[in-house]
């Protein structure tokens, strides 16, 4: 059944106290700034999520500084500011704030200067770097313990982290990326494409999946199970970790993370991680602007947000050639900056988008009568894949490749 009014403003507004901003707050350890667009000494990044902005930077020894965006004496924007000796120093009246967030400087203060920094109220965030991400605590008090997935452990070529800004809400990528039914559909041209991944072929035999779940402590698994050629059966093997880590079958390791940078634009995550061999091998390729990869869709509405319609008269299906990702973020703005729900007429292949709702539901109405609960560990075997299997073999038994 599709959700009404009063449950998707739940699950869509994060923004001025909304229930689910509060949860992620108090929770969740955000994905800030990709680490490499920091560098030591430059200017201050400006970050924004929860509707709120903020500035992160590089001080000259690497440490990370993550602080308001407002200068805390009279609001100017830090963005402004200078990275010098380990500190910012806003350029209105030369306040200097240390990559720690300790005031050292207050030029304009006449008198007892050292005991009126000390009672400056500049707010700064815990911050970790890993997985090429520079993650930033908003929640006040002790930080949870940082997600440790898998990818949580790579570094250098082995992994590849970009993100780029949607102009839609964040539940609209989520949705898109638990749901398996949609890949043979929406995304065949590419399917056709990929000779890398011979196994994902068989997502173009059958169109409707019949679903299969596992809950976790975190969340939930689930396999997308297709007819495939002869008697056997093609399974893609799904992982959905609450809020917003949503694993896919892949040829190397995949993690997708929506994050809200308000009700109205996202901060979609791409990373790719691979044990065995470097992903500059394949043909996920470090992008040259890893802060806006993929790139923006060109245009809007009135341009169909980029798609080619001449290419589809020469047989493209979905007209959007660049990358498959671009197919679902065309897909995801086309419903609207915050898509209605209440207007769904759902069938069985959205049964993955259902239980995803369900149990971020379940999640924000146990955070609102009992507060944050001790943090759930995470599964590091977390594995999405593919499997072709025979009619009576259990998937859940088999190793994922």
């Amino acid at each position: 059944m599709p959700l009404n009014a009063a449950d998707n403003a739940r699950l869509t507004l994060i923004e001025r106290g909304a229930p689910m901003g509060r949860y992620l707050k108090a929770t969740q350890w955000f994905p800030a700034v990709v680490s490499c667009a920091l560098l030591a000494g430059e200017p201050p990044y400006a970050v924004r999520l929860l509707g709120e902005n903020y500035v992160a930077f590089r001080a000259s020894d690497g440490r990370v500084g993550f602080f308001d965006e407002g200068c805390p004496h009279r609001g100017a924007s830090l963005l402004l500011a200078r990275n010098e000796d380990n500190a910012l120093r806003c350029i209105f009246h030369g306040w200097k704030f240390r990559v720690d967030g300790v005031t050292v400087e207050a030029p304009t203060q006449a008198r007892d200067r050292a005991e009126f920094c000390r009672r400056v109220p500049l707010r700064h965030y815990p911050t970790h770097e890993a997985a090429g991400i520079v993650w930033v605590w908003l929640g006040g008090g002790a930080p949870a313990p940082l997600p440790d997935y898998e990818f949580m452990q790579f570094t250098g070529e082995h992994i590849w982290t970009v993100r780029s800004i949607q102009d839609f809400n964040w539940l609209q990528s989520i949705e898109g990326l638990v749901d398996s039914a949609h890949v043979s559909i929406l995304h065949q041209d590419w399917i056709a494409k990929m000779s890398n991944n011979p196994t994902l072929a068989n997502a173009a035999f059958d169109a409707a999946p019949v679903y299969e779940f596992d809950d976790r402590p975190n969340g939930f698994r689930y396999a997308g199970i297709r007819h495939a050629e002869g008697d056997r059966r093609y399974i893609r093997v799904t992982e959905y970790a609450r809020p917003w880590f949503c694993f896919i079958p892949s040829d190397q390791g995949a993690c997708f993370m929506p994050v809200p940078i308000d009700d109205e634009h996202t901060a979609f995550w791409a990373i790719r991680y691979d044990a065995t061999r470097p992903i500059a091998d394949s043909p996920w390729k470090p992008a040259p602007d890893p802060m806006n990869w993929p790139p923006p869709l060109p245009g809007g509405r009135a341009e169909r947000w980029g798609q080619n319609r001449a290419q589809m008269k020469l047989g493209s299906f979905s007209g959007f050639d660049q990358h498959f990702l671009h197919e679902d973020l065309a897909v995801a703005a086309s419903q609207g900056i915050i898509a209605d729900r209440s207007k769904e007429f759902l069938n069985a292949g959205d049964a993955a988008v259902v239980r995803m709702r369900k149990d971020l539901l379940a999640t924000l109405d146990d955070f609102e009568s009992s507060g944050p609960r001790p943090a759930v560990p995470s599964a590091l075997r977390i594995k999405a894949g593919q499997l072709l299997l025979g009619p009576d073999v259990d998937w859940r038994a088999q190793p994922i490749p």
